[in-house]
């Protein structure tokens, strides 16, 4: 059974939920069948795509990871980039202190 088929996942909810009206009974009727059925439908639709949304999220998260750790060198710095430069200032303040 593929649950990425809409007619599929149709049947198959409905025939679980002939098995469960067999043992409540047939007090509720079709159109609580029917409301039950495309409520479910609706869950598994959302599910499917927050899922989808999730696995995209994590992909683009472990691209920019690998892509972060890539530019780092072996010595676990930080390559120096124009907004890591220092001033003149700045640069005379580290020579005092060395």
């Amino acid at each position: 059974m593929n649950f990425n088929k809409k007619d599929d996942r149709i049947k198959y909810l409905e025939d679980k939920f002939d098995n469960l009206m067999d043992v409540i009974g047939s007090n509720y009727g079709e159109p609580l069948k029917k409301e039950l059925i495309s409520r479910l439908n609706t869950t598994i639709d959302d599910f499917n795509e927050e899922m989808t949304n999730l696995f995209k999220a994590l992909k683009d998260k472990e691209k920019k990871r690998s892509e972060y750790l890539s530019g780092i060198d072996k010595k676990g710095k930080k390559p120096s980039s124009k907004k890591n430069k220092l001033s003149e200032w700045e640069e005379k303040l580290k020579k005092l202190e060395q």
